[in-house]
């Protein structure tokens, strides 16, 4: 997944949990952050005072972190998404990854072991189950929000028994 095409996932996550789209700035301030730039900078580019850009970043953040459940701030956003499986870009403040089905992994660090296929195969099965589980702590936080079962299960990609279910234990 590319910069813009993060923007346009949190655009709608935060579409679906607060009705308003993000903003001009505030798109300037995600590709910004995610280049590594300096609040002042992104200003400067989106010709505003650096002050403003901080308060509409401060509510950006504040808006991700109540659609994400967790805290989000301008020094973890991009370990924050990447660590959500939200996303799967490249940025200059993670660093180099490699790609494993939608997930963003540290570069081998030995470089000598060879994986085969059934290593894959186990890590895939892995990652699968931890995107399941992930998937099912989102859908009491989901709720909250005033989602129903239904949009919950066609948002996460679930069966809406399973959904339901698991509302019905959290509540």
């Amino acid at each position: 997944m590319d910069t813009q095409e993060l923007v346009s996932y949190l655009d709608e996550l935060l579409f679906s949990s607060t009705g308003e789209r993000i903003d001009s700035l505030q798109v300037a301030i995600l590709k910004g952050v995610l280049k590594g730039q300096k609040y002042a900078d992104i200003a400067q580019e989106f010709n505003c005072s650096a002050g403003h850009a901080k308060d509409e970043a401060y509510k950006l953040w504040q808006t991700l972190s109540d659609a994400l459940g967790e805290e989000v701030n301008k020094s973890n956003f991009c370990a924050t998404v990447q660590r959500l499986g939200v996303a799967n870009f490249k940025s200059p403040i993670v660093g180099n990854k490699v790609k494993v089905k939608n997930i963003n992994l540290c570069s081998n660090s030995y470089p000598d072991i060879e994986e085969n296929d059934d290593v894959i195969r186990e890590d895939q099965i892995i990652v699968e189950s931890v995107q399941k589980k992930i998937k099912r702590e989102t859908i009491p936080r989901l709720v909250k929000l005033g989602l129903t079962a239904e949009q919950i299960a066609e948002a996460l990609d679930l069966p809406l028994p399973e959904v339901k279910k698991i509302i019905a234990i959290s509540n």
